[in-house]
C-alpha cells in the first residue's frame, strides 16, 4: 500500500501498462502452471515433457537481447504492440494443438512475442523513475502484473477440470486479446512510449560491452539457477497423488507469496541495497526447496510454496533493477535483454534438466540439485558492486 501511495501522480500510461501486463500474464497462467500435464495427456513422455514446456522459452532466448536493440531504434510502442499481437496469434493456435511436436512449435511462436512486450515494457518503466524509487516502481509494476499469476495459477486446475484443455486455452486467448485492445485503443501509451531512450540505436559493440559487465553477469547467473518449479506439479500429482485442481491451488499459493514480494522487496531494496536483497532471495529459496521435498499434505505444500514464492520473488524483482543500474541509460534495454536471456535459459534448461534428473534418479533428487545451484550463487553475489545510487552505479560501469 505504501509503495502504491508513492506512485501517485505518475502518468496514465504507467497504470494502463500495469493493467495490460496483468491481463497478459493472466492469459499465460490460466494454463501454464499445469502445461506439463497437458503435454503428458497428448502423448509426451520423459524429456519430451520438458521440451514441450521449454518451447515457449527457447524462442524467448533468441529475441531478448535483440528486443533492446529494436526498442532503441523504433521506440517502445511498436515493439510492445508487435509482441502482444504475436501472443494473441500463439494463443489462437494453442486451441488446436493435438501433439507434443505441435505444442513445442506453438509455444515457440508464443515465446517470440514475449520479449517484445515484457522486456521492452520493463525498460520503459525503468526509465520513468530515478534510482531512489526505481525498485519500488518496478516492484509495483511487476506486482500488479503477477496478480494475474495468483489468479491464473489458482484457477488453472479447476478451469481445465471444468472446461477441458480447449476451454482453458480459449479463455487464455480471450484475455490476451483484451490486453491487446486495451493497449491499442486508449491513446496514453501510444503518445508516451513512441520514442526510445536514445536518438541513435545501439551498436553491436555497445551490446557486447553490456554482456561483459561483471555485475550483470553475476545477476544473470543467479537468475539462471531458479528453475525448480517445472517438476513440482509432476511431483504433486505423481508422487503425492494430488488432484488437478489441488495442484493448481498449490501453485497459486506460490504466486501469492511472489506478488507480496513484488510489492515489498523492491521498496526494501531501495532502502537496504540491491545486493543484500538478492542474497536473501538465493539463500532462503535454497533452504526452502529442500524443506518442500519432505512435505506431503496439501496445506504444508501450499504453505512452503507460498514462502518460496516470496523468497524467489526477491530474486526476480531485484534482478532487472540491478541489470538496468549496472549500465548507462542508453544501454538499459540491452541490459534487461541480457538479464532476461539468462532467465529464459533457466526456463529452457530447467525443464529439460529436471525431467532428465527425475527420470534417471527420481524426483526427490531434483530438489537437491536446485538448492545446490542456488547456494553456489550466494558467494558470487557477495562480490557484486552495489547499485541503486550514484556511487553504486558508478562502480558498476
Amino acid at each position: 500500500m505504501i509503495a502504491i501511495m508513492w506512485l501517485k501522480g505518475y502518468s496514465a500510461s504507467y497504470y494502463l501498462l500495469c493493467v495490460v501486463g496483468f491481463l497478459s500474464m493472466l492469459s499465460i497462467m490460466v494454463t501454464n502452471p499445469i502445461l506439463s500435464l497437458f503435454a503428458e495427456d497428448i502423448g509426451a513422455t520423459g524429456v519430451w515433457i520438458g521440451y514441450a514446456v521449454s518451447g515457449y522459452w527457447i524462442s524467448r532466448v533468441v529475441l531478448e537481447i535483440p528486443s533492446g536493440y529494436v526498442s532503441s531504434r523504433y521506440g517502445y510502442y511498436r515493439p510492445m504492440l508487435f509482441g502482444l499481437a504475436l501472443i494473441v496469434i500463439g494463443n489462437t493456435l494453442l486451441v488446436f494443438v493435438d501433439s507434443p511436436v505441435h505444442l513445442v512449435l506453438v509455444r515457440a511462436l508464443n515465446g517470440f512475442g514475449a520479449p517484445f512486450f515484457f522486456a521492452v515494457s520493463m525498460t520503459f518503466i525503468v526509465n520513468l523513475f530515478g534510482a531512489e524509487r526505481r525498485g519500488t516502481a518496478m516492484g509495483v509494476f511487476q506486482g500488479i502484473e503477477f496478480v494475474g499469476t495468483i489468479i491464473g495459477s489458482a484457477v488453472s486446475g479447476k478451469l481445465v477440470q471444468e472446461m477441458g484443455w480447449r476451454g482453458g486455452f480459449t479463455v487464455a486467448l480471450a484475455l490476451s486479446f483484451a490486453a491487446l485492445l486495451l493497449f491499442v485503443v486508449p491513446p496514453h501509451i501510444r503518445k508516451e512510449a513512441v520514442q526510445g531512450p536514445t536518438s541513435e540505436p545501439l551498436t553491436l559493440g555497445e551490446i557486447i560491452r553490456v554482456m561483459k559487465n561483471k555485475t550483470l553477469m553475476i545477476v544473470a547467473a543467479a537468475t539462471l539457477a531458479e528453475f525448480i518449479m517445472t517438476i513440482v506439479p509432476l511431483f504433486m500429482r505423481g508422487t503425492l497423488g494430488f488432484s488437478l485442481a489441488d495442484v493448481g491451488y498449490v501453485m497459486g499459493a506460490r504466486s501469492l507469496g511472489f506478488v507480496v514480494a513484488m510489492f515489498v522487496m523492491g521498496s526494501i531494496s531501495d532502502r537496504i541495497g540491491r545486493r543484500p536483497a538478492l542474497m536473501f532471495g538465493l539463500a532462503a529459496t535454497a533452504v526452502l526447496v529442500v524443506v518442500m521435498s519432505v512435505f506431503s499434505t496439501f496445506l504444508t505444500m501450499a504453505a512452503v510454496i507460498c514462502v518460496i514464492g516470496f523468497t524467489s520473488g526477491a530474486i526476480w524483482i531485484v534482478g532487472p533493477v540491478i541489470s538496468a543500474e549496472a549500465v548507462d541509460q542508453s544501454q538499459r534495454g540491452a541490459a534487461i535483454g541480457v538479464y532476461r536471456t539468462f532467465f529464459d535459459l533457466g526456463s529452457v534448461l530447467g525443464p529439460i534438466i529436471m525431467t532428465a534428473v527425475m527420470t534417471g534418479y527420481g524426483v526427490k533428487k531434483c530438489f537437491y540439485v536446485a538448492a545446490a545451484l542456488l547456494l553456489l550463487n550466494v558467494p558470487l553475489t557477495n562480490l557484486m558492486g552495489e547499485t541503486g545510487n550514484a556511487e553504486g552505479e558508478a562502480l558498476t560501469h
